[in-house]
């Protein structure tokens, strides 16, 4: 899934660019200020890949170290579970994962194009860095443990980033889908 994502999002940027480039060539034949609707054009354009530059970052930046915690997940409900030495050590590797990914997150910069909605995001980066702390810190031995706490904080972080991507013209991703290992 990893692999298709980034022509994914590239054909999405192609095609949301061609869309615009359609829409400034349409909109310059009537205007009589083409200087302006272009400029604009492209400045959104240019929030538009930043966005989508940055989803990608951000999604980078959490797979590159959330495989224990998902590993741990699975390890709980699989038909043959390890050996309860091997199940702790896992668990305290979900837990160090966890963490360093909140770490990581709060570490994102936001791009100066995205200035607009610099706070938002931060915002939103703030919630998904609580979120996988909740985690690590209420990681549970039971296989079918709940994380309401945490699953509360990521679908805020996901809410937030939503209507940011909604004010920028963009269809709000599913950060949820994309961030599973």
């Amino acid at each position: 899934m990893k692999k298709l994502l980034l022509p994914l999002m590239l054909f999405a940027l192609v095609f949301a660019a061609a869309c615009s480039n359609s829409e400034t060539n349409n909109t310059n034949e009537g205007a009589t200020n083409s200087g302006n609707t272009e400029e604009t054009t492209n400045s959104e354009t240019d929030v538009k890949s930043a966005l989508l530059d940055f989803q990608m970052n951000l999604i980078q930046t959490v797979n590159k170290n959330d495989s224990p915690i998902y590993a741990f997940e699975a390890a709980k409900v699989a038909e043959e579970k390890p050996s309860d030495e091997e199940l702790a050590k896992m668990k305290s590797e979900a837990e160090e994962a966890a963490n360093q990914v909140a770490e990581d997150v709060r570490g994102v910069e936001v791009p100066a194009e995205l200035e607009t909605y610099q706070s938002d995001i931060e915002s939103a980066l703030e919630d998904l860095a609580k979120s996988y702390e909740t985690r690590a810190a209420n990681l549970s031995d039971e296989a079918e443990a709940a994380y309401e706490e945490s699953d509360a904080q990521f679908a805020s972080f996901e809410e937030k980033m939503g209507t940011v991507y909604k004010d920028a013209g963009l269809t709000a991703p599913s950060f949820a889908a994309d961030l599973v290992d």
